[in-house]
């Protein structure tokens, strides 16, 4: 007759001679693990039924395990009959030998029948621990059998004690290695071989006691458990917390396991302030209950070029936080890896890669088990790391900022708050963390209410020294997103925030900056990977203001006045020649810009023109883009425009230059004014024609 053997000290296994049995499905493991917990007892249908359907079973269940069992008993051939059916369920007719829990028992009788003093009795205390693998039914364990999978592990945690006690005296204590690893995972310890209490009995309620079931024998009454409960290292989570929820709610249905497909890995990716690392806690908060294992938080500094964090010193933290002193772990990389790898095998985690720099950072410390999960935050897109679910975190639209400060201040918004409110919103760009600093400003009372801060961001020449809050600086934080950079990058994205469009496509980079289309290409998606840009179609890239402003800063300090002067010389004679950003020279040829993008590109361009001497590059551009301007702007917009063009030919150093740009300007401010007054002819005469 062929060998069946079934093993529960650990992962279910059921092997049929040399081969392992295939058990697929969710439920049909679970219905195999509640009959191998309890060989030659026989298990209700009704136990079965409510360890494989936690909600509303359907009414085809009854079938649907009668199917599960007829298939294990089909894969065992001549052996079918070790499942057996009796009048209340089922059971499976199994020796010790086919059977490790079986095993155990006998065992673990003749050991603590005994001192251990001799061989044979040590080999079988030995023998009995080596069974294990890890948690009982890991991965599948039934509702139901709780308080048996409790009493196996309690018996466990009896005899390794005592072994470890007995080969400690003997000075064989190297011999347990393999075992005392095992064990670290199976109860969520680590083990200290140098104390008398290898692992701690666990909590329990008061009062409460668990008797053995029949079968199982146990040393002494034990009480019955609390949940198991690992070291929570998350940060707090923010009382004021708002919006985001559709982020929240569809990574904690897939991180949960509830969704129909759940992943165990997510990746947050977006800008520097954009609030990655407040929702990273927030979900792990509302996961804690799913992983008692453990919950972990590692800061990775990812963003600071001087102080990032390597796997090696991320690995002691996370051993530190499982309760290992410094002088049990190992001071190699590897030697780190395989302590938290062997250390976490099996069990269910929850841990929180905060602010990755790059994937290498992080696959290593991603928990082995697949019980567990992990959230990694980062400035740059890790879609390279297999089997995880990617998030893009987009700036929040104005409502949603809306209900992101109206938490922050802890104030519901009457109308003409809102208005104000808006206003501010606007100002800070959408970015949350300039929204947090601005509450901040208020709840401490340097500003009376939101108006008042708007007021004064408004007229400051700065966004960002009025949001400084002791502590916490917002242009330092967005700075770190590009000063991380390799030197090369660096210098190039500084270049790039001297573009005057707030939409920069790629030929347009390729013909100021003075490179190749491809390099061009290859940068701006590097960049853009890096939440430095944001894409708003294909080939066509934008800066976020406040990281544009920041630049601006950086610009000033790094590029000399000659280099500045050349790059936006060269944009303004891209923008001239290209026709109004349009046409066959751009590489992503794309419809035309709106009126926003065109006054924002000629508002830009007189700054920089005034600033660097390019008055009659700016005035040729302005001409050149004359038909965008009457078909695009209105009439008070083109008024402003011919207005910027005047100022910068009254600043043109030639005399003569400047009294023919000025003559030029007085001719389109006049016929604009032709062109007004003749719209409004013919609006007067059609509201003639409608009278009559």
């Amino acid at each position: 007759m062929s060998f069946i053997r079934f093993d529960v000290l650990g992962s279910l296994q059921v092997r049929h001679d040399d081969t392992l049995v295939q058990l697929t499905g969710h439920k049909y493991r679970t219905v195999v693990s509640y009959l191998a917990l309890q060989p030659e007892h026989s298990v209700a249908m009704e136990d079965l039924l409510h360890a494989a359907w936690e909600k509303k079973r359907p009414s085809s269940a009854n079938h649907q395990v009668r199917k599960m069992i007829s298939a294990l008993r089909l894969s065992f051939d001549e052996g079918w009959d070790l499942v057996a059916t009796s009048q209340e369920g089922y059971m499976l007719k199994l020796t010790p030998k086919q059977s490790d829990v079986s095993e155990f028992c006998r065992l673990y009788d003749q050991a603590m029948s005994s001192s251990l003093a001799s061989d044979e009795d040590l080999s079988a205390a030995y023998s009995a621990l080596a069974l294990w693998r890890g948690r009982p039914c890991e991965g599948s364990e039934p509702r139901g059998q709780e308080r048996r999978i409790f009493e196996l592990m309690e018996q466990h945690r009896v005899l390794l004690n005592k072994t470890v006690q007995v080969f400690r005296d003997r000075g064989r204590s190297d011999e347990l290695t393999s075992i005392l690893h095992v064990a670290s995972k199976i109860h969520g310890h680590p083990v200290h071989t140098g104390s008398d209490v290898v692992i701690p009995a666990p909590a329990v309620r008061p009062g409460s006691s668990a008797p053995a079931l029949g079968g199982l024998r146990s040393p002494s009454p034990v009480a019955r458990p609390m949940p198991p409960v690992g070291p929570s290292c998350l940060p707090r989570d923010l009382h004021d917390f708002g919006g985001r929820e559709r982020e929240v709610d569809e990574l904690q249905k897939l991180l949960s396991g509830e969704g129909p497909h759940p992943l165990l890995v997510a990746t947050i990716h977006g800008m520097g302030g954009v609030g990655k690392t407040t929702v990273a806690v927030r979900l792990a908060h509302k996961l804690a209950r799913y992983y008692p294992d453990g919950q972990h938080f590692v800061s990775l500094d990812g963003s600071s070029s001087a102080s990032t964090a390597s796997v090696s010193s991320a690995l002691g933290v996370l051993l530190r936080q499982k309760g290992f002193p410094d002088e049990e772990i190992p001071s190699s990389e590897e030697g780190r890896l395989a302590q938290w790898r062997t250390i976490t095998a099996g069990q269910k985690l929850l841990v929180v890669l905060d602010d990755a720099r790059s994937i290498g950072q992080v696959e290593p410390l991603i928990p082995p088990s697949h019980n567990s999960a992990c959230i990694i935050t980062s400035r740059i897109i890790l879609n390279g790391i297999d089997g995880a679910h990617h998030i893009s975190l987009g700036l929040p639209d104005e409502d949603e900022c809306l209900e992101m400060l109206s938490c922050m201040v802890d104030q519901h918004f009457d109308s003409e708050e809102t208005q104000d409110a808006r206003a501010l919103i606007q100002q800070c760009a959408n970015l949350p963390l300039a929204l947090r600093l601005a509450a901040a400003r208020i709840s401490t009372r340097d500003f009376l209410d939101l108006r008042e801060l708007s007021d004064r961001l408004g007229s400051s020449a700065s966004v960002f020294s009025e949001l400084e809050v002791p502590g916490r600086s917002l242009v330092g934080r967005l700075m770190t997103s590009f000063t991380c950079l390799e030197e090369f990058d660096h210098d190039r994205y500084l270049r790039l925030s001297l573009l005057p469009c707030p939409e920069m496509d790629e030929t347009s980079v390729a013909a100021s900056l003075g490179v190749s289309a491809d390099w061009a290409r290859r940068a701006c998606r590097r960049f853009a990977d890096r939440a430095l840009l944001q894409r708003t179609r294909c080939g066509t890239y934008q800066m976020h203001p406040l990281l544009l402003h920041a630049a601006h800063l950086e610009v000033q300090k790094t590029i000399t006045f000659d280099e500045q002067r050349r790059i936006v010389r060269a944009a303004l004679l891209h923008y001239n020649a290209s026709n109004g950003l349009v046409g066959a020279s751009r590489i992503s040829p794309s419809p035309s810009p709106d009126g926003h993008v065109v006054l924002r590109t000629i508002t830009r361009s007189a700054e920089l023109a005034a600033r660097l001497g390019l008055q009659e590059e700016f005035i040729d551009l302005c001409v050149a883009w004359e038909g965008l301007v009457t078909l695009l702007l209105d009439t008070q917009q083109q008024e402003a425009v011919w207005n910027l063009v005047l100022a910068a030919s009254q600043q043109h150093p030639d005399q003569s230059t400047r009294a023919h740009l000025k003559k030029v300007v007085r001719g389109r401010e006049l016929d604009l004014v032709r062109r007004a007054e003749a719209a409004d002819g013919r609006l007067v005469a059609r509201g003639r024609t409608c009278t009559s």
